[in-house]
């Protein structure tokens, strides 16, 4: 495993020829000193105590050699991945070629919902999908499709958090999911106030977002990234990195085939999924009752 330090993809079509349409310009080709900023970044969190950390990869349904990739890289190194599946996107022919890259049984993969459809319903400002500008009777009506479809695709293998795409959420939404005896929600947005005991909802917070990034300079994004990479030792509580592999060029792999050995072999993470953060808060409940 020592040897192990560059990203050597399996997949078929996918070297250095691989360009993805859309791509934070950070990515699109190797910073000198990239290594070893990283390296160093790294080494200098050996000594830090850091909270559970996690994965989570974003618009999950289509099949294709990145999204592949991705199953290789995290199979590889044996670290969880949420997978957060939009459900309108998964037809029969579609989640035949997702569950050969990630069969739906293998322990792994944390399979949860990522909206509905995907589609932005503000009229104003920052996109949503379940935001203010929808009534919450079609907030509600959207989530429960997507919850049943979710749980007749995955069956025992679906996992009860939802993740709002563009990671914003209105109070509707979070109601919506409590009816609906969702368990966690995974965003970058705090729970609003008052509203976390009433839906009994855990947050499973994403704290540094990889590749949707909008940042034009890619050196000053790269150092800012190696910045926020640090910062997680000083984070208290769980800790999710974001991945959106539909964005990810051959570099963008090859960093994160570094950063998951420094933080496996390194740094000594310790990783956790949606499975056992649900179950450590089952079990906390249980224990509270019983007392």
């Amino acid at each position: 495993m020592q040897g192990r330090l560059h990203f050597r993809p399996d997949v078929p079509g996918l070297d250095a020829s691989y360009m993805p349409r859309r791509h934070s310009p950070v990515w699109k080709a190797p910073l000198p000193g990239w290594k070893q900023m990283l390296d160093e970044a790294s080494a200098k969190m050996t000594s830090a105590v850091l909270p559970p950390i996690f994965f989570r990869a974003d618009d999950i349904g289509v099949a294709s050699k990145a999204f592949d990739a991705l199953c290789s890289l995290f199979r590889f190194y044996r670290v969880p991945l949420a997978m957060a599946v939009i459900p309108a996107w998964l037809s029969e022919t579609r989640q035949e070629k997702v569950f050969r890259a990630a069969p739906v049984d293998e322990d792994l993969w944390n399979w949860h919902q990522h909206g509905w459809r995907h589609i932005n319903w503000q009229k104003d400002g920052a996109k949503s999908e379940f935001g203010s500008d929808r009534s919450p009777e079609r907030q509600y009506e959207d989530i429960l499709q997507g919850r049943t479809k979710m749980e007749r695709i995955f069956g025992p293998n679906f996992t009860p958090v939802f993740s709002p795409p563009w990671n914003r959420f209105s109070t509707a939404a979070l109601r919506a999911l409590g009816k609906l005896d969702f368990k966690g929600i995974s965003a970058t947005a705090p729970l609003p106030p008052g509203v976390k005991s009433l839906c009994g909802i855990k947050h499973l917070p994403t704290r540094l977002d990889l590749h949707t990034r909008m940042a034009k300079n890619p050196a000053g994004d790269y150092a800012l990234l190696i910045d926020q990479f640090s910062g997680i030792s000083k984070m208290k509580g769980l800790t999710g990195i974001l991945i959106h592999h539909q964005q990810m060029t051959p570099f963008a792999f090859e960093f994160l085939d570094r950063m998951l050995y420094n933080l496996k072999y390194v740094i000594r993470a310790r990783f956790s999924s949606f499975k056992e953060m649900l179950k450590n808060t089952d079990e906390r409940q249980a224990d509270a009752r019983l007392r």
